[in-house]
């Protein structure tokens, strides 16, 4: 039921391309520009220490990332990985599959042992992981000497898509999991409270940069959740199911698409409502669920038949 399937090479080549594009866009600003100044510092400027490590942190010190030049020198890297990610042939992908994930979970490590740790990366984090794992198993496999488990009919870019669907499901899966574990039935029963964390979320954004667009946001917002609290429940209720049921996009492109589109919708909602933007989610579900390649060719394909 959950089993990898079989992949035409425009669809592997369209989603190397585009995952290339959402990890630069990820650290386009942490890190230095290749060249000339940024319009403003960036981000690792800011850390030259973890005081708080966590990761790799604890074994490897980061801070040389907020150096201009080791910094420009990282950008650099990782933009020659992620022209090699996009255009080497399939057979080699691993080299630069290795580079891109060593860079990027070395600049978000640093990121979050500041004190205050933020998840919004750690998605393409773990979809690198899944990548570079199953990239690297036919080699492990033959200095082992052992067969690699790929299913017959099938080859390594089929397992690599397969591979980043279920790291994305798996990330879904455990959020929706973490919350029961946290929260329990409070997480339905109370949800309407969220009308508080609304206005905190809202709040925090107009202290945090004193603009006037921010400033009384979110009451229409929770004005609202407090007005209808049951249909607040059901729809955070739905939310959570779609977390916890993501396992089902592994079965098969109709339901990769619908639980990809669902999710997306659900982080649009979540920006509209809270303001709290998880662009690389939306991307990820875009690229790896959604599919549109594949879905475009196949219409043009019907129409052409009619």
């Amino acid at each position: 039921m959950l089993r990898p399937y079989k992949h035409h090479g425009y669809e592997i080549a369209a989603m190397r391309a585009l995952f290339a594009v959402a990890i630069y866009l990820s650290v386009k600003h942490m890190l230095p520009p290749l060249w000339g100044e940024a319009p403003k510092p960036h981000t690792l400027a800011f850390y030259p220490e973890a005081p708080e490590p966590v990761g790799i942190a604890k074994l490897i010190p980061l801070g040389w990332l907020s150096d201009p030049a080791a910094g420009r020198v990282a950008m650099w890297v990782m933009v020659a990985g992620l022209v090699a990610y996009a255009a080497v042939p399939l057979r080699l992908l691993k080299y630069p599959a290795l580079v891109v994930l060593l860079v990027h979970n070395a600049v978000f490590t640093l990121n979050n042992s500041q004190g205050s740790t933020h998840h919004g990366y750690q998605i393409i984090t773990l979809t690198l992981l899944a990548q570079v794992a199953v990239l690297w198993m036919p080699a492990v496999c033959k200095w082992l000497k052992r067969r690699p488990p790929i299913p017959e009919g099938l080859g390594v870019g089929d397992l690599w898509v397969y591979y980043s669907q279920l790291a994305i499901a798996g990330a879904y899966v455990i959020a929706g999991v973490s919350k029961l574990l946290r929260s329990g039935v409070g997480w339905i029963i109370e949800s309407p409270l969220i009308a508080v964390q609304v206005v905190k979320t809202h709040s925090q954004n107009y202290y945090n940069y004193l603009q006037e667009e921010f400033a009384g946001m979110g009451m229409q917002y929770a004005e609202w959740i407090a007005a209808h609290p049951w249909l607040t429940r059901l729809m955070l209720t739905g939310g959570l199911l779609l977390e916890l049921l993501a396992f089902l996009a592994l079965i098969g492109r109709g339901w990769a698409l619908a639980i990809g589109a669902a999710m997306i919708g659900l982080h649009v909602s979540i920006s509209m409502v809270m303001h709290l933007h998880f662009p690389q989610n939306e991307q990820i579900c875009l690229i790896f669920l959604v599919n549109l390649p594949f879905w475009a060719v196949l219409a043009g394909r019907k129409l052409r038949a009619g």
